[in-house]
């Protein structure tokens, strides 16, 4: 069995941003589904706003990678982003109203994910003495945690919509 190379520091950390990178990627085209698919105006603007967001900082990650001398791993966005379009496909025989609750549901757990990795990835940045990265991986945390809370308020509208519009089970 061939011997495993050790990362150093700079090609973990490089890892790490081509990650976080590849998961802002893979985001965009499943936030556009539920942009296009809301039936919320609220849920629209706000997907709509994140969209805008989610591709500067896919925007700010690359240049963080270049600025440490790596490249961006394309391939790792393509694969997250099918994985991503699979997972909105397992919501295609709900109604529409019971779609957008659930996707909403989804995309809230995806900011909670992405706040925890920004966090991991601050950390590490810190541990290694990379001001930059871990003021980036802060800043970009920040923005996450907003599109969390701004989800997160959403979800008791949206369900309450598509309740409404279910029709009533006699028992």
């Amino acid at each position: 069995m061939g011997e495993f190379m050790a990362e150093d520091a700079r090609e973990k950390l490089i890892r790490y941003l081509n990650d976080t990178h590849a998961a802002e990627e893979a985001a965009i085209p499943s936030m556009e589904a539920i942009r296009d698919e809301a039936i919320d105006a609220d849920l629209k603007r706000a997907i709509e706003q994140h969209i805008a967001v989610t591709r500067s900082q896919a925007d700010r990650l690359e240049a963080r990678i270049h600025a440490l001398g790596g490249t961006v791993n394309r391939a790792k966005s393509l694969v997250n982003t099918v994985i991503g379009v699979g997972s909105h496909l397992v919501n295609l025989f709900h109604d529409k109203e019971d779609k957008q609750t659930q996707d909403l549901i989804k995309a809230t757990a995806l900011e909670q994910f992405e706040v925890s990795t920004y966090a991991a990835l601050e950390t590490y940045a810190e541990s290694v003495g990379d001001s930059e990265t871990a003021r980036l991986a802060r800043e970009i945390g920040a923005e996450e945690e907003q599109a969390r809370q701004t989800l997160a308020r959403l979800v008791p509208q949206v369900a309450a919509y598509a309740l409404n519009r279910t029709e009533p089970v006699r028992i």
